[in-house]
């Protein structure tokens, strides 16, 4: 079954701070980009063109190329989405709890990010091997979401280890990436959240204090 394009409309608390030209720069790229995914609910990736994106964004070549080079850049707007939507409305929702209930929590969005608000093909599209969006610098957007709370478990006592909280929050991320992974290469057919729920449950046994008053 295929599931609903994402849209997650996310509100920016830069935007006084952005320019009329920021502004509307981002506002094309999220024409372009939300119809790029509504291409691809309808057809495959291979048989999109550019001038199906424009056409559907109701935008011309010229201004497709001043923001993009190819097709696949649009459609890794994804990740800028993503980025807004955890820094801006998951961030805030994870203030309760110790460390390991927001880490696991941070996950449950993470787990519902990638299966019910995307498009099992957007994500097949966008887990491939020449993404290096995945690498890019870890303090800005989720994965900073991450490393804070990361950071406050190790304050508190509430993580234990010698690795730092950037490392922890790359072992972590690389982890459920392969999951989400294994989860494309079955084409969906098992409850992500379950299964990483269990999943980062696991991982996380290796940084758990023993102070916490959690028993394995």
């Amino acid at each position: 079954m295929v599931q609903k394009p994402i849209r997650i409309e996310v509100e920016d608390m830069e935007t006084e701070n952005k320019s009329k030209r920021q502004l509307q720069a981002e506002q094309t790229k999220d024409k372009l980009f939300h119809a790029a995914v509504e291409l691809l609910t309808e057809k495959d990736f291979n048989d999109i063109t550019i001038r199906d994106i424009v056409a559907r964004a109701k935008v011309s070549i010229g201004t497709f190329y001043n923001h993009y080079s190819t097709k696949m850049e649009v459609f890794y707007e994804a990740y800028r989405i993503a980025d807004h939507y955890f820094a801006e409305t998951v961030a805030p929702l994870l203030t309760q709890g110790s460390a390991l209930e927001q880490i696991t929590a941070f996950f449950d969005y993470y787990a519902h990010y990638s299966s019910d608000l995307t498009d099992l093909r957007m994500t097949k599209l966008l887990y491939n091997p020449d993404n290096t969006l995945f690498s890019r610098d870890p303090h800005q957007g989720m994965v900073g979401v991450l490393i804070g709370i990361i950071q406050q478990g190790l304050d508190d006592g509430t993580l234990s280890g010698d690795d730092s909280a950037e490392v922890i929050a790359e072992y972590l991320m690389i982890s459920v990436r392969g999951l989400v992974y294994n989860w494309c290469t079955h084409d969906g057919s098992y409850d992500l959240a379950a299964v990483m729920r269990k999943f980062v449950h696991r991982l996380l046994a290796y940084y758990r204090s023993s102070a916490d008053g959690h028993t394995e």
